[in-house]
């Protein structure tokens, strides 16, 4: 396909944008929404999955406004985010409480209780990485601990990027960046099921997707 498309999405903190390129890789034309969340006393940041979804589709529909017969030029959309933060969605696929984004500083405290814990060795050793606030490990831990009847909700727990991919595709996955970093064995690239366990979160362990290859097809 000579006038073939491929669009980038990237839902970020400040603004959710989707870029066109040719298959030469020059940029065709833009379309962006500025991002909305919500802070509260306590720390939290959180974000509306649902409005997440439909300003991201809206920066679609303006790409298909400004380039001729986009549908049927389209060769492939890759999907990128925010990192970190905690997107929860039922066995329907629905939101089970509003994303927390990686701003979020509930868990402060669990994050600084689990550098003093003996497995915290092992852990960076395992991840390659130490543990914060903002990761999604933390946050489940939180809701273990806080809001358990929430997690019993979810079925499967996501970053940004794997909200918006499952909405278009239909797929819960995750890639290995992502997984890794907050849960995983750089090493093996793939789950290291000892964090959870070390953070109380044992049973938050059956929300993790399948970690799949951004290559993959």
């Amino acid at each position: 396909m000579t006038d073939g498309i491929l669009i980038g999405i990237d839902a970020g903190t400040s603004v959710i944008k989707s870029v066109a390129f040719t298959a030469a890789g020059e940029q065709v034309a833009i379309a962006a929404i500025p991002n909305t969340y919500e802070t509260f006393a306590d720390g939290g940041v959180e974000q509306d999955m649902a409005r997440t979804w439909r300003d991201t589709a809206q920066t679609l529909k303006q790409l298909s406004q400004k380039i001729p017969n986009l549908a049927s030029r389209l060769i492939a959309i890759s999907v990128t985010g925010q990192g970190d933060g905690m997107w929860l969605i039922d066995e329907d696929g629905e939101p089970v409480a509003p994303a927390w984004l990686w701003l979020d500083a509930r868990a402060a405290s669990i994050a600084a209780e689990f550098t003093r814990h003996a497995d915290y060795p092992a852990h960076y050793k395992r991840t390659g990485t130490g543990v914060n606030a903002c990761q999604m490990s933390i946050h489940l831990a939180w809701m273990a601990r806080h809001r358990p009847e929430v997690l019993a909700r979810a079925t499967t727990a996501f970053h940004c990027k794997d909200w918006l991919y499952f909405k278009l595709t239909g797929a819960r996955a995750e890639d290995p960046s992502e997984a890794n970093f907050t849960f995983g064995q750089y090493a093996t690239r793939s789950y290291a099921p000892h964090v959870l366990d070390a953070l109380g979160a044992s049973d938050a362990k059956r929300l993790l997707p399948p970690i799949v290859e951004g290559t993959e097809v």
